[in-house]
């Protein structure tokens, strides 16, 4: 069975390879590579049908269409990879070593419910974005947990805020992904409050909600709507400022 490199995805932060059904991490250096194995039982959907096809099928099609199509893995709500569409390419299609950069058009919105997220924190906890209506969420998004982006100064904005919104009785579930692995995760976790729960190995949220920037925030209401975005150079102005109730 041919499992040859099939595409690479190219983000602003980080380069993910697909490579033809678990994730691999390449060295950090500013940039990640990640690269995500395809078999026989890989969900495969032609994006150009709606339809489910077979690995063969695939193969075949890539083989007699030789750089006319890309492969770009869906992530679903747990933020893994669980199936992979097959995109037939167009001249809107910007490439980079055979890639595609991010469309940070698609990007959630101010006033739309979020797609819904089950992440499981370092804490050993469950959280499911359908049990927690009725609470604030705040959701970071982060590369690794190390400087130059994850800083005393980066985590105590986020604290404050969720420290001041303490006091007047708000609670805001505060959650931060990363590619760490819980080992380093406790590792980079300082004992200080860095106002988030980490979510190991988590990254394939970045993706699924098309975040090209890092660190970046989206605060949701209690209904599961955005509320507010910002990357981290607006988090005071944007989020910080918000008065909750």
């Amino acid at each position: 069975m041919n499992l040859s490199r099939i595409g690479i995805i190219l983000l602003p932060v980080c380069l993910m390879c697909i490579s033809p059904s678990k994730a691999q991490v390449s060295s950090y250096k500013g940039k990640v590579s990640q690269q995500f194995v395809m078999n026989k039982e890989s969900v495969i959907i032609d994006q150009s049908t709606g339809k489910r096809i077979t690995y063969a099928a695939y193969d075949d099609i890539l083989k007699r269409n030789p750089g006319k199509y890309r492969t770009q893995p869906v992530f679903d709500k747990y933020g893994q990879a669980s199936s992979y569409a097959l995109i037939r390419k167009n001249s809107g299609d910007i490439h980079a070593n055979g890639g595609v950069v991010m469309n940070s058009d698609l990007m959630p919105e101010v006033g739309e419910h979020l797609p819904p997220f089950v992440m499981k924190g370092l804490d050993g906890k469950e959280y499911n974005s359908e049990k927690l209506k009725g609470k604030y969420i705040l959701l970071g998004f982060w590369v690794k947990f190390e400087k130059p982006l994850y800083t005393l100064a980066s985590t105590k904005i986020i604290s404050n805020f969720i420290a001041e919104n303490e006091k007047k009785g708000i609670e805001i579930i505060s959650l931060g992904t990363t590619l760490n692995t819980e080992e380093e995760c406790r590792e980079a976790i300082p004992r200080r409050n860095c106002g988030f729960v980490p979510v190991p190995e988590s990254y394939g949220f970045n993706h699924r909600y098309k975040i090209g920037e890092t660190p970046y925030f989206i605060l949701l209401d209690k209904n599961g709507i955005v509320k507010a975005m910002a990357p981290h150079t607006e988090f005071a102005a944007t989020i910080g400022e918000l008065s909750l109730k």
